[in-house]
């Protein structure tokens, strides 16, 4: 409609416009009906994690020098995966020749030691569980690869438990490497699961140095206050070892603090777990009084195992160590009489000795509320 014509009929040029407007809000129907909860496009959402497709080199091949081991999944994968702080970390190559070095290709995975696959020797790939897709579906399982660079696969067997000695717990997760007493640069490695075991299924026989490491910041080594524990064990066909981690403190156990739990009765606590084979005896416990007089020490024993924690205590292959001790005195605390507690030559479990000292003080007895007098009421003059 021209000009003139719309001058001539304006109700015909508000037809338009509302004609107009009504195509543009059918249009923003239309859109909104398309993103209207449904079928999304490209079919039901994803919530299945990454399935792995293929592993090359395969499993069991020998007389092979690949110069990476590539893991194919059905998707594409996270670079960046939520189960693991990168992409390395969730790989293990064993035996360990350099840092792993990973790379990704959307639906693939390549990984190699950082110097390289050495010859005649059998190597174990492992993909760790914490794989993801780009939808944050993550992998609750692993995998591996097991091949040889030279004629013959080994299948010697080494396993075990990975413990947490001092609270009698299973360390899940925990970094294990076996060291070859002969080859000192070769160093097979592995993880506990959830349950603390492991297992090196294709190893050659051989007497290893093995060491198991609680790894809380996973970094593949051994960090100061780390527990772990070494052990040597000579293997075949097959073995298996427990390993009893603790904190390795070459400066002894200190007594940290003493509490009264009764008038006769101490709790001495140490900031380290004290021996296994060396017993803290009365003799070597002093408790003196600033008025210059000693309390005679009846016992000194381990305290009673807490049930009441709910915590699942494991049984292990040797007694968990104590870090406190109940002591028992000839005779009652005095009020207001500061005791200076000092107990000579105690040794933690490396058998460093130590000699420290805490004071205590009787607390005062508990203030017992004296009930108010009722206060009488006046007499009502009102009444008679």
């Amino acid at each position: 409609m021209d000009i003139a014509s719309r001058a001539a009929h304006p109700e015909a040029g508000v037809a338009v416009r509302i004609l107009t407007s009504l195509s543009v809000v059918a249009s923003i129907f239309a859109a909104v009906a398309c993103a209207s909860p449904g079928t999304p496009p490209g079919g039901p959402a994803d919530t299945q994690a990454p399935q792995l497709v293929r592993v090359a080199p395969d499993s069991g091949r020998t007389n092979v020098r690949p110069r990476e081991v590539v893991f194919e999944f059905d998707e594409v994968v996270n670079e960046r995966p939520a189960g693991a702080t990168s992409l390395n970390a969730l790989f293990l190559i064993s035996p360990r020749n350099g840092d792993i070095e990973a790379d990704w290709h959307r639906g693939s995975v390549s990984v190699r030691p950082g110097r390289g696959f050495k010859a005649n020797t059998t190597y174990t790939i492992s993909m760790l569980p914490g794989m993801s897709d780009l939808r944050g579906n993550t992998r609750n399982t692993g995998a591996s690869t097991v091949f040889s660079t030279g004629s013959s696969l080994a299948s010697s067997r080494l396993g075990g438990a990975l413990f947490n000695w001092t609270e009698a717990r299973v360390i899940p997760r925990g970094l294990i490497e076996a060291r070859p007493i002969a080859d000192t640069a070769t160093v097979y490695v592995t993880t506990a699961d959830s349950a603390g075991k492991f297992l090196f299924r294709n190893i050659p026989p051989a007497t290893y140095r093995v060491r198991g490491i609680s790894d809380d910041n996973t970094n593949r080594g051994l960090d100061p206050r780390e527990p772990y524990d070494t052990v040597i064990v000579t293997l075949a066909d097959s073995a298996r070892v427990q390993l009893l981690a603790f904190v390795h403190d070459s400066t002894g156990s200190r007594l940290s603090s003493v509490s009264v739990r009764d008038s006769v009765t101490l709790e001495l606590l140490f900031d380290n777990p004290l021996s296994t084979s060396h017993t803290v005896t009365p003799n070597s416990i002093r408790v003196r009084g600033s008025d210059s007089t000693d309390v005679a020490i009846v016992t000194a024993t381990a305290p009673p195992v807490d049930t009441t924690s709910g915590v699942t205590i494991v049984r292990l292959p040797r007694p968990a160590p104590i870090r406190s001790l109940i002591v028992k005195l000839a005779r009652p605390l005095r009020q207001k009489i500061t005791y200076r507690v000092r107990v000579t030559d105690v040794e933690n479990l490396l058998g460093v000795a130590r000699t420290s000292e805490r004071e205590v003080t009787l607390p005062p007895p508990p203030v017992v509320p004296v009930p108010a007098k009722p206060v009488a009421k006046p007499p009502d003059p009102t009444k008679k």
